[in-house]
């Protein structure tokens, strides 16, 4: 059987199997495939159906894991990879499974740190209850990604009645997001109505050593019970310290509309301000206690004594177009604003328009609103300049060249072929999001651009300035 026919080889196999087909005839069509991607892929289509007693069952396990190493493609591996995880939800044998899913694991382990990555984002969901601890004791050694992987292993993890046992396998963990997590978690669970109590924001409090993880942790509270164990776990803090987390600890109440929670919180971050002598850390709290009071809606601040900064004079259109693609779930959130507030001051520095391509719908009008108090702004910012002069465009998906300039689409791993740029106004498409931008999107696109030369990724912010600054040079 010729390479070329695999694909549809493997597609008969299955069809073959839901039909009924007795998987022992079947047996010898799997070994005739030619290409190990596929011979693997069918020999786990076919594992489910055969009988564990059977000489053919152990041979196909054989076969079948030493297929996933004879694929030479990294991102062919990884996809086999998340292949064979979804085909293994068939299997009912308890050990069985097991043992394939910890092949499945272990081939996982050894791929690059930025395929990990891509997989655990992707493919998580797929494994049952018991590969929790080992799913997230991989994520815990991608550097820079411990994070972002841990987070999608939760979002599942919570699916099952688990609680004690994932937080018992963050504690477990050394890793510097152990504390992020056990918090992340804390969300998870409320926001499914299975947090009953505080546990994993308490263990995530107890593992906090900084500030950073402190104020990560304000953004997880979400009920009374969780301010009241907060307020206490800072106690024996720094005046200093405890005065800026009561702080932000009010903001949070006020959010989550807790107005008696936020007000008492208020007057305790005031109580312990004016136990603090006299300094410039006094002075940049008092205006943060101001501010605060007026979100309250307590007072209303005099502005005759803060000066607001004029905004320049901006291009009536930009030369080329940066173009935020989002891939976040869900509806508009703070990182949406916050990323378009830091695009609009880039396109106004650099002559650029900019476009926001798959955001979900929103009014002009209702964008500067929320940017503003989002970002504590006293004015539109460049947002509200840059909508009058007609320089944010909006699509759906497709993006229309001729409004926005000929597309390319930004990649770590730039197909060399696509990697001549073309003479005109030019369109740079960067992904908004912990997925970047779509394969499929990467795939279509006529043009690549890699940034560095190196193949070396930025986070969001900085890509996004560097990007606009080299569409400047252009």
């Amino acid at each position: 059987m010729s390479k070329k026919h695999a694909p549809s080889l493997m597609r008969q196999i299955r069809r073959e199997l839901k039909e009924g087909k007795s998987p022992d005839s079947l047996f010898p069509k799997v070994k005739s495939i030619s290409d190990p991607y596929y011979r693997s892929l069918s020999f786990y289509l076919l594992i489910p159906f055969l009988s564990s007693k059977s000489k053919q069952f152990k041979e196909a396990i054989s076969l079948a894991s030493k297929d996933i190493g004879k694929v030479q493609q990294p991102w062919r591996r990884i996809e086999l990879l998340g292949s064979i995880s979804k085909s293994l939800k068939l299997i009912r044998d308890t050990d069985i499974m097991y043992e394939c899913y910890s092949t499945v694991l272990e081939k996982l382990d050894v791929e690059r740190n930025k395929d990990i990555k891509e997989f655990l984002l992707k493919y998580s969901k797929n494994f049952p209850e018991f590969c929790l601890g080992t799913l997230l004791a991989i994520s815990s050694k991608l550097k820079g990604y411990e994070f972002e992987t841990g987070k999608a292993i939760i979002r599942h993890g919570v699916k099952f009645d688990s609680k004690s046992r994932l937080i018992d396998i963050l504690l477990k963990l050394d890793s510097t997001s152990r504390t992020k997590l056990l918090g992340y978690l804390h969300l998870q669970l409320f926001k499914l109505n299975k947090n009953e109590d505080s546990k994993a924001l308490l263990k995530a409090l107890e593992n906090a050593n900084d500030q950073e993880s402190l104020l990560y942790l304000v953004r997880v509270c979400s009920n009374k019970s969780d301010f009241i164990l907060f307020e206490e776990h800072i106690s024996d803090l720094p005046t200093d310290e405890k005065v800026f987390l009561l702080i932000s600890l009010t903001s949070r109440a006020d959010r989550k509309k807790l107005k008696e929670v936020a007000r008492q919180l208020y007057d305790k971050s005031e109580e312990q301000y004016n136990l603090l002598s006299e300094s410039k850390i006094k002075i940049k709290l008092r205006a943060k206690l101001d501010l605060t009071l007026e979100r309250l809606g307590v007072i209303q601040i005099t502005k005759k004594s803060k000066v607001v900064k004029e905004l320049g004079e901006i291009a009536e259109k930009g030369n080329h177009t940066l173009a935020l693609y989002n891939t976040y779930g869900g509806n508009w959130n703070h990182p949406h604003f916050k990323s378009i507030f830091k695009a609009s001051n880039l396109c106004a520095a650099f002559d650029l328009d900019l476009a926001l391509v798959n955001f979900p719908e929103i009014s002009s009008e209702k964008l500067v609103k929320e940017i503003k108090k989002e970002m504590r702004l006293p004015n539109g910012g460049y947002t509200e300049l840059l909508i009058d002069k007609d320089r944010i465009q909006y699509f759906e998906n497709e993006i229309n060249e001729q409004r926005a300039g000929k597309i390319i689409a930004t990649t770590e791993n730039p197909d060399l072929s696509k990697s001549s740029l073309p003479e005109g106004r030019l369109c740079m498409v960067m992904g908004l999001g912990p997925k970047g931008l779509p394969v499929s999107f990467v795939n279509n696109s006529k043009y690549h651009f890699e940034l560095t030369t190196k193949k070396i990724g930025f986070e969001t912010g900085t890509a996004m300035g560097a990007i606009s600054a080299h569409l400047h040079l252009l």
